[in-house]
């Protein structure tokens, strides 16, 4: 009986071989050839000069064409000549077989005062015998190098001492809020017990020598536990715990770097209410360190 059944098995594979014509292979052509931007949104510091936005074709034998790109205000803040200038000679792409990249080339115009960021609008009109692709337009964001809290935004590294884990060292990002100049955003504030989707907020004073960040933020989410809360203890023996609308105090140096002043970690609730403890994630004495990498 089983071998009937392969014999079936080597029939049927016969048949199916048989029906097919391994000698056809699909044919492709460059009716669907396009030009498109590498991304859609990009960033950079008014204060690096120049930028080259590459503008790809996609065909298969290598065409020759052009695309033209212009500046669209709906959506847009720069200014140029304010702003940026245009180093391109022409507004217009030229692609050959050779050179399927092209690149808007853009001088940055610093200055020395804080406006705020701003943004370009580009898109591509007017290909000759080829498509636009999905990505026709782009968002360039000339981010502001004179934010007054810049010396200590970005990525920092933290180092402290854990009731948990002893000696510890991670990675903090420490990023501007868009429209508040005193209120930043802190990610991976407690190493373990962080979730990069829920990011935490500080204040810092006009002397910009003390950053405070209020506790009950929701610092994490899981699918294990509905609330976890940033919660701490006022100062360096945590006898105290700091009540909600209280502060974990950082004091900021001249550098940038910051030292936490209290006690604070990543309170785990099993209810709604934050009422039921369930322990912590984390928890750090007092004195993590948080310096500015260059």
């Amino acid at each position: 009986m089983k071998f009937i059944k392969y014999i079936y098995a080597f029939i049927a594979s016969v048949i199916l071989f048989s029906s097919c014509d391994l000698n056809k292979m699909p044919v492709f052509d460059d009716k669907d050839a396009f030009v498109a931007f590498r991304s859609s949104t990009m960033s950079i510091g008014e204060d690096k000069g120049e930028i080259d936005i590459p503008v790809l074709l996609t065909s298969l034998s290598g065409l020759g064409t052009t695309v033209n790109f212009e500046f669209v205000t709906d959506g847009a803040t720069a200014v140029e000549g304010t702003n940026f200038t245009v180093l391109n000679s022409t507004r217009t792409l030229t692609f050959t077989k050779d050179s399927a990249t092209q690149y808007i080339r853009l001088g940055l115009l610093d200055n020395t005062t804080f406006n705020g960021d701003v943004k370009i609008q580009i898109k591509l009109s007017s290909p000759v015998g080829v498509n636009l692709g999905d990505s026709k337009a782009t968002a360039l964001t000339i981010t502001d190098n004179e934010h007054p809290l810049l010396f200590i935004l970005g990525t920092l590294t933290a180092t402290g001492n854990s009731y948990f884990n002893g000696a510890e060292e991670w990675t903090v990002t420490i990023a501007k809020d868009d429209k508040d100049l005193t209120k930043v955003w802190i990610s991976n504030f407690v190493n373990g017990g962080s979730s990069a989707a829920s990011p935490i907020y500080g204040v810092v004073n006009a002397e910009k020598t003390e950053i405070k960040i209020p506790v009950a933020q929701i610092i994490a989410v899981s699918s294990s536990y509905p609330k976890i809360l940033l919660e701490g203890f006022y100062g360096p023996d945590g006898a105290v715990d700091i009540p909600t609308g209280g502060f974990i105090t950082g004091v900021i140096a001249a550098d940038g770097t910051i030292t936490i002043q209290d006690e604070f970690g990543s309170h785990v609730y099993s209810d709604d209410a934050a009422s039921v403890s369930a322990g912590w994630y984390n928890i750090y004495k007092s004195g993590v360190k948080m310096k500015k990498n260059n």
